[in-house]
C-alpha cells in the first residue's frame, strides 16, 4: 500500500493492468454492463470459488470450528491477518463485524453521551452514520450537526473548526460519501478533532479497495472496513478497525460470546483481551471472512496503487464526457483528489428512476438511481471497465437528453 494518506499520481507503471484478464474472472459481466458496484459488488471466479470451496468443506467434513478447532482457529488468525495486510495495519486492531453499520453503533455505545453533546457528520450521510446519529437525537437530546461538502479546503476546515467544539464527542464521517461521491481530507479533518480532544471515525465502505491508503495515516481513531463494494467479496463481511492507542477510550457495551479472553464459569470471572477483539460478537460466517481475505490477496496481487490509477483514468473520461452533455450535471467534484470511484450527475428533465430503467431497457446498462435529495443517477466505475463501456453510457445519455423525458 502507499506510505501516505493520499494516493499517488497515476504513472505508466501504475496503470499496467491487463484489464481482459482481469474481466475474464468476472462471468457476470457476460450479462450486462455494470455500473452498480456501489451497492453490492459482483465477485470475480477466484473469490467465488474459494468461498465456495469453504461451504463445501462445511458440507463434507462439518462445522469446521467444531470438530477441527487446530485447523480453523489458525485459519481464522490468518485471515485476520491477511486483512490487516492489506491496510498496512495490525490484526489486533481488527474486530469483525457485520458491516459498517454495526462497527459505527460499536463506537457510539462505548461513548459517554449526554443532552446537549455534539455529533458532527457530514451532509452526505446515507443510513449507516445517518439514522444512529438522529435516534441520538432523538433518544439522549445531542445535536447532530453536518460538514458540507466544500471542495474548497478553507472553507470545509472552517466549517469543521466551527462545528468541534468542546461539547462535540465524536467526528463521523463516510470518507467517500454514498450519494455525491464527495472524498473528504481525511488526515486534516481528523487530525483538527485530535487536537481537540474529540475521537473520529470513518466509513471507508467506498474507498477501502479503491484508494489505497495506511488506515493509521488517515489519522481517525476508528473505521469501518467493508467486504462487499470496492474489495469485491460476497456480501456481507465487515471490520471495526481501532487505532491500538485509542483501544480504552471506548467502552464495551455488549460483552459478547466471542469477546473474551478467558471466562470462568466457576468463578464467575473473566477477562477482556487487550485487543480490538474485546467488540467483537457473534457468530459471523467465516467462510464469508475467508473470502474477505482472499479478495484481498487478489486486489494486492493486482496492485491497489494499478486500481487507483486506472479508476482515476476513468472516472475522469467519464466526468469530461458529462461535461459535453447538454443538460447534463455532474455532483461529483472534479478532481479525483475530492472523489474516488462514484461519479453522480442529472440530467434536466430526467428523474433518476426514468433514466435508470432506459439505461437498462435500451442498452442493458445496470446503474443506480440517487435515491434521497436530488435527482440522476450514481454510476459505480470499476477498474476493469473499458472505455468502451464508459463511452456507451455517455453515448446513451447523450440519445437521452437529445429526446428528452418522455411523456
Amino acid at each position: 500500500m502507499s506510505a501516505s494518506a493520499e494516493p499517488a499520481p497515476s504513472t505508466p507503471a501504475a496503470a499496467a493492468i491487463d484489464v481482459a484478464a482481469v474481466r475474464a474472472q468476472f462471468p457476470a459481466l457476460a450479462n450486462y454492463v455494470w455500473f452498480q458496484n456501489g451497492g453490492v459488488s459482483i465477485t470475480p471466479e477466484p473469490v467465488a470459488r474459494e468461498h465456495m470451496r469453504l461451504m463445501e468443506e462445511l458440507l463434507a467434513r462439518g462445522p469446521m470450528h467444531i470438530i477441527y478447532p487446530e485447523e480453523e482457529y489458525p485459519r481464522r488468525r490468518r485471515s485476520m491477518e491477511r486483512l490487516a495486510r492489506y491496510f498496512d495495519a495490525d490484526a489486533d486492531e481488527l474486530a469483525v463485524m457485520r458491516g459498517v453499520s454495526e462497527a459505527f453503533h460499536t463506537v457510539l455505545r462505548g461513548l459517554p453521551w449526554e443532552a446537549g453533546d455534539r455529533i458532527v457528520i457530514s451532509d452526505n450521510e446515507e443510513a449507516a452514520l445517518l439514522l444512529p446519529s438522529l435516534h441520538l437525537r432523538e433518544r439522549l437530546g445531542v445535536e447532530v450537526v453536518k460538514l458540507p461538502l466544500a471542495e474548497d479546503r478553507e472553507e470545509l476546515m472552517a466549517a469543521a473548526d466551527a462545528a468541534l467544539t468542546p461539547r462535540t464527542r465524536l467526528l463521523a464521517l463516510s470518507h467517500v460519501t454514498t450519494d455525491m461521491g464527495f472524498r473528504f481530507p481525511a488526515e486534516p479533518l481528523c487530525g483538527l478533532a485530535r487536537e481537540r480532544g474529540i475521537p473520529s471515525f470513518l466509513d471507508l465502505a467506498h474507498s477501502c479497495g479503491a484508494v489505497p491508503y495506511r488506515l493509521r495515516d488517515l489519522g481517525c481513531d476508528f473505521a469501518g472496513l467493508l467486504s462487499y463494494k470496492w474489495m469485491f467479496s460476497p456480501y456481507a463481511a465487515g471490520a471495526l478497525w481501532v487505532r491500538r492507542e485509542k483501544l480504552h477510550d471506548i467502552e464495551v457495551t455488549y460483552a459478547g460470546c466471542r469477546a473474551e479472553k478467558w471466562l470462568d464459569f466457576e468463578s464467575d470471572t473473566f477477562e477482556l483481551p487487550d485487543t480490538a477483539q474485546r467488540f467483537q460478537y457473534g457468530p459471523w460466517s467465516w467462510p464469508l471472512v475467508h473470502a474477505w481475505a482472499a479478495a484481498a490477496d487478489w486486489l494486492q496481487e493486482i496492485g491497489p496503487e494499478a486500481v487507483w490509477s486506472r479508476l482515476r483514468e476513468l472516472t475522469d473520461r467519464l466526468k469530461a464526457g458529462l461535461a459535453r452533455i447538454d443538460g447534463a450535471e455532474l455532483y461529483t467534484p472534479r478532481s479525483a483528489e475530492d472523489s474516488a470511484a462514484l461519479v453522480s450527475f442529472g440530467l434536466r428533465g430526467w428523474t433518476g428512476a426514468d433514466l435508470t430503467a432506459a439505461l437498462q431497457e435500451r442498452w442493458n446498462i445496470v446503474i443506480k438511481p440517487l435515491p434521497h435529495t436530488v435527482e440522476g443517477l450514481r454510476a459505480s466505475v470499476c477498474f476493469f471497465h473499458l472505455e468502451e463501456e464508459i463511452d456507451l453510457l455517455l453515448g446513451a445519455l447523450g440519445e437521452l437528453a437529445a429526446e428528452g423525458r418522455p411523456a
